[in-house]
């Protein structure tokens, strides 16, 4: 206990020295400034007279001067501060632009997949309807174009007019449910 109470004297007398020493640091740094006043011509001989009136004069010249340079360093700071602001402003413009566009790009990437599922979808259902179509006319044609065979011909000509009525009912047909038949010179007849 001891041993940290004198630890502490120490370190406040520490802290004390130091702060002393910066204070008389900074009073030998405020040297005091000549003072502007007109320089006397070299054909005087030197001499100065300094009036009360002329070191005012000087003196509120020195302030003045010392308002400007103040003035300039708080305007350069705002000018600074101004286009930091600015440069923040344009750079969540350009996010806010970036982002709006990844959005629209993501949301056409959807509509144009939706479209794309949409167009499958009636393709689809287009052909499943002709399938349809086509089946149901080539069972009726099936039915209707099947001839009785007749009890005079020979098992040969039967077996030859069955693929015939099969060739017929599977002939393809197109979009109007029009039978497609090749020509006669690409038939193998």
């Amino acid at each position: 206990m001891h041993h940290l109470s004198t630890e502490n004297i120490l370190l406040k007398l520490r802290c004390q020295g130091l702060e002393q020493a910066l204070q008389n640091e900074k009073r030998k740094r405020k040297r005091g400034k000549p003072l502007a006043l007109e320089q006397p011509a070299p054909e005087t001989g030197g001499a100065v007279f300094y009036s009360p009136n002329k070191i005012q004069q000087a003196r509120g010249l020195q302030a003045a001067k010392e308002r400007e340079i103040q003035l300039a360093k708080a305007s350069k700071e705002e000018a600074k501060l101004r286009r930091q602001q600015e440069k923040e402003a344009k750079q969540q413009l350009l996010e806010e632009r970036k982002r709006i566009r990844a959005f629209n790009k993501e949301l056409r990437l959807q509509q144009a997949e939706e479209k794309k599922r949409q167009k499958e979808e009636a393709r689809l259902a287009k052909d499943a309807s002709i399938q349809l179509q086509n089946d149901f006319k080539t069972a009726r044609r099936g039915k209707t174009k099947i001839p009785t065979p007749p009890a005079a011909q020979n098992n040969e000509d039967i077996v030859a007019q069955v693929p015939r009525v099969v060739d017929e009912a599977s002939l393809p047909t197109n979009s109007r449910g029009r039978v497609i038949r090749l020509p006669h010179r690409f038939r193998d007849d």
